[in-house]
């Protein structure tokens, strides 16, 4: 720690310089400092205010993000109505909107919910499970963004954009201390390298202390560090020509999503008994999710650089030319206790390695008569390495039988399958797996402005994309030499070829209405279609590539909404009812294959969401803002004939899953958070922060599992400070104060667990305290 706080005073010193006085570029307004009227965002790649977008849409500024210590992408559920964020890790990070997208940890696929930084689309949303750090606004748009954020966009968009680049000095710092050994340091120093060249240097250290015992060997485990960087340029010689260079790199360490927890015995505690016993390995079970006996190994890593370059040029009479370019580079490493046990039986985990190109060019035509549009190309190139691996320990054939070694010896020679099976022990097997995508498109959105109260618009985009890998397993090795084994060389298969390619169109049509300066209404029907798939593991025994493939999921939304701002905008409400139909859904399964636990995309047929969401802010008087919002949405699987069986069901293949709820689509989610500050004396100000959401219970696995049930629980964050001048700033804080045990996720380890779901577990109660700098 005195190391870091040596590094924290650097940035400290770093940050006093000579004020340069010049125009800054314009900076979306903070979500939580200004009214409705207020808030500027870019959801239809224009700069509009927020009341004027018709679409249901929520922006969190900057300031409120960074007052209440919002640094991680799962912050946006106490936040945003009709969302789900589940970070287990890098890999297994989904995010759900309106029910659709729970989909984790999918290689050979994107997420349905297109999560976009600086303009940028990340692949994968595992890109974005770092430190939200130095970010001017997050919106969240609710519902298909297909026609102007692009393909993968079923559900919605997370459109994330960094503070940029200023030509005045200024600088902010920051550092956090709180319970288990939290600590995190970030700083920001931004001002002129020339007149018309900015620069903006941020970055940032996180670490955490373990919070599960490992009762194996009295480790504490679940411990977390994320650190990272960001340089940026910005050139701008003239009012109309600004080109603006960003460079990243972020790493993260941590063992929290690797960390097998069991929270019950499950239905079969005698089976699982069987397999203790056959190995002389203890197992905890914990409701709470604050044991283990896994024994390890049990670590998650993820590194990642990026590069982009955007030029916004403005010409003749207010035509805007922008293109942006951009590379990132991701990889992730894994390796887990599979079977959770203190068993030297079965390990397992992840090595992958994503690289994306993107190109943007778009053209924004300014309002010409009653109409202005903005329309584009789009390219979209990535390449991801998987390899997937399963170690046998010298007890995985004792575990996997449920007979001691010794037993299995003796009964060996007598038995192919048993002589097999002690094969297994001390190899490791690899699947491999490189699926490319390339995709192209063109967009374009016109705005018809009928009258000056009534506008109508309409969209188009037309994608074309294809997705093509190989996936096989070479002969397992000795985990001992790195040696083929001998007999285990049935076992090898592939390469398997598989290819897929369809072209998408997506289009939106919408009407809005203003009945006054303050109210706004508006009716809109839009379409997604999120590309087709390829599972990067080996088919189940029997199929053929066929099986690897994935259809493309289309959704179709119907939606009207109401926005308003009143009494001189101490009161903003919206208001937006909903009906999401959509065909061939892609969800995620785990299942066994070749005794492996593997996960594989697949189509749950059709689905269907609809609902009601509200949101208001009432600022009654000076210094105190109160927003909320209250959210229904019933999400069910229409027609899934042949679904996954829950481990309740025995004896049955697949289950009919039509008119079940869709797993990870709580039907209410409500939330309430306010602010409050006041000036004690001159240059003192006082302040308190609260936040509290509630989701009512949904199904945490694909299969509706009632082992699963999830839910009907609320958090509650704190916070009080002081501020002196505008320059310093401490607070005490605490997170989930009332210490609430909840799992945000589960997965069905049946083929492992007889009878039993793993379950990842959110963080207990944390407080601490942070002292802030700027100037």
């Amino acid at each position: 720690m005195i190391k870091k706080l040596a590094l924290f005073s650097s940035v400290l010193a770093l940050s006093v310089g000579q004020a340069y006085a010049e125009e800054a570029p314009a900076q979306p307004a903070d979500a939580d400092g200004g009214s409705q009227a207020d808030i500027v965002v870019t959801a239809r790649k224009t700069r509009e205010r927020i009341g004027d977008v018709p679409l249901a849409i929520t922006a969190i500024g900057g300031d409120d993000l960074r007052r209440n210590d919002h640094i991680r992408l799962e912050d946006l559920n106490q936040l945003v109505p009709s969302t789900n964020v589940v970070v287990t890790n890098g890999h297994q990070t989904s995010i759900s909107i309106r029910g659709i997208g729970n989909n984790p940890g999918s290689d050979g696929l994107e997420n349905s919910a297109g999560v976009f930084v600086d303009g940028v689309y990340l692949g994968r949303p595992g890109m974005a499970a770092s430190d939200l750090i130095d970010i001017a606004q997050i919106e969240v748009l609710r519902g298909p963004q297909g026609t102007l954020f692009g393909k993968n966009t079923t559900a919605g968009a997370v459109n994330i954009t960094t503070e940029l680049p200023q030509f005045d000095w200024s600088g902010r710092a920051a550092v956090t201390y709180g319970r288990f050994n939290y600590q995190q340091y970030q700083g920001t120093l931004t001002g002129p390298i020339t007149d018309n060249l900015a620069f903006r240097l941020t970055g940032y250290d996180t670490t955490r202390d373990g919070i599960v015992k490992d009762i194996a060997n009295g480790k504490k485990v679940s411990d977390l560090g994320r650190r990272g960087a960001r340089l940026q340029l910005l050139y701008k010689p003239s009012n109309d020509l600004s080109v603006r260079l960003i460079g990243e790199y972020a790493r993260e360490q941590q063992s929290s999503g690797a960390v097998t927890v069991i929270p019950s015995w499950g239905l079969t505690p005698a089976a699982i008994q069987t397999k203790l016993d056959a190995t002389g390995a203890i197992l905890a079970v914990d409701p709470d999710g604050l044991t283990t006996a896994a024994g390890g190994p049990y670590s998650t890593g993820t590194r990642q650089g990026a590069g982009s370059a955007e030029v916004n040029w403005t010409f003749g009479d207010g035509f805007t030319l922008t293109s942006l370019t951009a590379y990132r580079y991701w990889q992730y490493d894994s390796a887990s206790d599979t079977e959770g046990s203190s068993a030297d039986a079965l390990y397992g985990g992840y090595h992958i390695k994503d690289r994306q190109f993107t190109q943007e060019v778009r053209l924004a035509l300014p309002r010409m008569g009653n109409f202005d549009a903005v329309g584009g190309l789009y390219y979209f190139h990535q390449k991801v390495d998987t390899t997937q691996y399963v170690s046998y320990g010298d007890q995985a054939a004792a575990w996997l039988a449920g007979m001691p070694t010794a037993t299995l010896k003796a009964y060996a020679p007598y038995s192919p399958a048993l002589a097999t099976l002690l094969a297994y022990n001390g190899t490791r097997w690899d699947t491999k797996a490189a699926p490319e995508t390339n995709s192209i498109a063109a967009f374009g959105q016109v705005n018809w402005h009928v009258t000056p109260q009534w506008n109508v618009t309409g969209g188009l985009r037309v994608t074309y994309e294809t997705k093509e890998e190989d996936v096989t397993r070479p002969v397992p090795v000795s985990n001992a030499t790195g040696d083929p084994v001998a007999a285990l060389a049935s076992q090898a298969a592939g390469p398997i070829h598989a290819r897929i390619s369809n072209t998408a169109p997506s289009f939106l049509i919408s009407t809005d209405y203003r009945f006054n300066p303050q109210v706004m209404a508006y009716a809109l029907i839009s379409r997604g279609q999120k590309a087709g798939g390829l599972n990067t593991t080996l088919p189940p025994a029997g199929l053929d590539a066929e099986a690897l493939k994935v259809l493309p999921e289309t959704a179709t939304n119907y939606e009207v909404g109401i926005k308003g701002d009143f009494l001189s905008h101490a009161l903003t409400l919206n208001l937006s009812v909903f009906n999401t139909d959509i065909r061939n859904y892609q969800a995620n399964v785990l299942m066994e294959v070749n005794n492996q636990v593997v996960q594989l995309l697949t189509n749950a047929g059709s689905a269907r969401t609809r609902g009601v969401e509200f949101e208001g802010t009432v600022r009654p008087v000076n210094g105190l803002s109160i927003h909320g919002f209250v959210a229904y949405n019933d999400a069910k699987y229409r027609e899934y004939s042949a679904g996954p069986c829950p481990i309740e069901v025995t004896g049955q293949a697949t289950c009919d899953l039509s008119g079940r709820p869709i797993a990870g689509a709580p039907k209410w989610t409500t939330g309430i958070n306010g602010d409050y500050q006041h000036e004690l004396t001159s240059g003192l100000v006082g302040y308190a922060s609260a936040e509290y959401s509630f989701r009512s219970k949904y199904y945490g696995s694909l299969d509706d599992s009632e082992l699963t049930k999830t839910g009907g629980y609320g958090l509650l964050n704190l916070r009080v400070g002081l501020k002196l001048d505008d320059r310093w700033d401490l607070s005490v804080w605490g997170r989930n104060v009332t210490d609430k045990k909840y799992a945000s996720n589960y997965f069905n380890y049946g083929s492992v667990l007889p009878g039993t779901y793993v379950a990842f577990f959110g963080d207990p109660a944390t407080y601490g305290a942070t002292l802030r700098f700027s100037f």
